[in-house]
């Protein structure tokens, strides 16, 4: 197991060491399948964009910018693979598979029959369902500051935008799942944008 840093790793890798590769992959992996599985909502499609963003990181490592956080860039790297692949798809509807619009996630969910109930549905789901319907650029935002707790500033630089922007599209991200999760029966507890949830009951 490496000690190094993984931006000593992967400057190492970008300089062509191909031994830094392994080590590389144990310390950015976890976090990195982390987030292109929250990216894409649908585990087949994340692990499609796991591998993909590796084998772009492989193929632009040259470009990696020495003493930048190298999981930051793969984050940024995992964002464009999953936007070309909505593109791809787009251009080929045949081909989309399981739906993950929200009239199939409310078929699934059983929500088209009336006699169908909120309760078995916990909290997890209904934040996985709200984050399927949202923008692209929300759910990054939301979870690149509240799931993986990068600071506004990083977040702003792998989405390309500004800082207030990245506020403005997790504020508006945080305001849904609210009122997604209240709608569905939990009580979310805390003030402004760190909170937990609880059944309304409680």
């Amino acid at each position: 197991m490496s000690d190094e840093e993984p931006s000593e790793l992967m400057r190492r890798y970008a300089a062509g060491d191909e031994t830094a590769f392994e080590p590389l992959y144990r310390s950015m992996g976890p976090p990195l399948a982390r987030f292109c599985m929250r990216l894409a909502g649908l585990r087949t499609d994340g692990c499609d964009v796991f591998q993909e963003t590796f084998m772009r990181i492989h193929r632009a490592r040259s470009t990696f910018v020495e003493r930048s956080n190298p999981l930051h860039w793969a984050y940024a790297i995992a964002r464009s693979v999953y936007i070309d692949r909505l593109r791809y798809r787009r251009r080929r509807p045949e081909q989309l598979g399981p739906a993950k619009d929200a009239s199939e996630i409310d078929r699934r969910m059983g929500r088209d029959d009336p006699e169908a109930t909120l309760d078995a549905r916990d909290a997890h789901t209904v934040v996985l369902e709200e984050l399927a319907r949202m923008s692209e650029t929300n759910r990054v935002a939301y979870i690149l500051i509240r799931e993986e707790e990068l600071s506004v500033k990083d977040a702003a630089a792998i989405l390309g935008l500004t800082e207030d922007a990245v506020k403005k599209r997790a504020h508006r991200a945080y305001a849904q799942l609210r009122a997604a999760l209240g709608a569905a029966g939990w009580r979310p507890e805390g003030r402004g944008e760190s909170w937990d949830v609880v059944p309304a009951e409680a």
